[in-house]
């Protein structure tokens, strides 16, 4: 056999490619360059620090490496609003739990490794642990925008959404009325711009916290508030 220095550098990568190399028992082994880029897709121990990887599953799996979310079925990203994860990501041996409080109040992605077309950005507005399951957390999510649905047995990356730093949320007062409640989930006490029609207006706005305001007019309105 030539020595390796000898072959000729293949200028352009396939995904087909294959690597030589040895198996964990020692045999030597050809690996395609897709077969490693899944591995890298699935195996959080292998990704980035902050990319949790997860194995979908349509029925409540309490193992290592799978998500769920409660229905039952394949739900489009807009139709869910709780996760079930196992306190460990796929690859890795110790818990991520105090991890997911992180999410709390802020948005993260979720998105199918295989095509990142499909993906479902949320803000998570509560983390608990399941009673009835140790091991298994849910998150409870807001949707805010996204594409297409999970699929059985997939992989998923759940990351913070770097794109949504500087939060912003759009109220929409459809029923006409004098106090509007407003839930923005922002963790911050926003600047708010009220839209009645086409003109800009002044109300009245109280903070109750860091998460919910109500806004207060001398009639009632229907209309847009803008935070930010």
């Amino acid at each position: 056999m030539p020595r390796i220095s000898t072959y000729s550098v293949d200028s352009t990568v396939q995904k087909t490619d294959k690597i030589l190399g040895s198996n964990a028992d020692g045999a030597t082994r050809n690996f395609t360059i897709d077969g490693v880029r899944e591995y890298f897709n699935q195996d959080s121990s292998a990704g980035a620090a902050d990319e949790l990887n997860y194995k979908y599953e349509t029925a409540t799996k309490n193992e290592v490496g799978y998500m769920s979310t409660n229905t039952g079925s394949t739900p489009a990203f807009s139709a869910i609003s709780t996760i079930k994860l196992h306190e460990k990501a796929n690859g890795l041996l110790s818990t991520v739990a105090s991890y997911f409080s992180e999410f709390v109040n802020k948005d993260i992605v979720i998105i199918d490794s295989t095509d990142l077309n499909k993906y479902g950005v949320y803000t998570v507005t509560a983390v608990a642990a399941d009673s009835g399951n140790s091991g298994l957390y849910d998150l409870t999510l807001v949707y805010r925008s996204g594409n297409g649905s999970f699929v059985n047995e997939n992989f998923y990356s759940i990351l913070l959404y770097s794109g949504a730093q500087d939060k912003d949320y759009t109220h929409v007062q459809n029923n006409a009325s004098a106090t509007w409640a407003v839930t923005h989930n922002l963790n911050k006490f926003p600047s708010v711009v009220i839209k009645i029609g086409t003109a800009i207006v002044q109300a009245e706005v109280n903070h109750i916290n860091k998460n919910s305001l109500t806004i207060s007019f001398n009639g009632s309105n229907s209309g847009t508030a803008y935070m930010n």
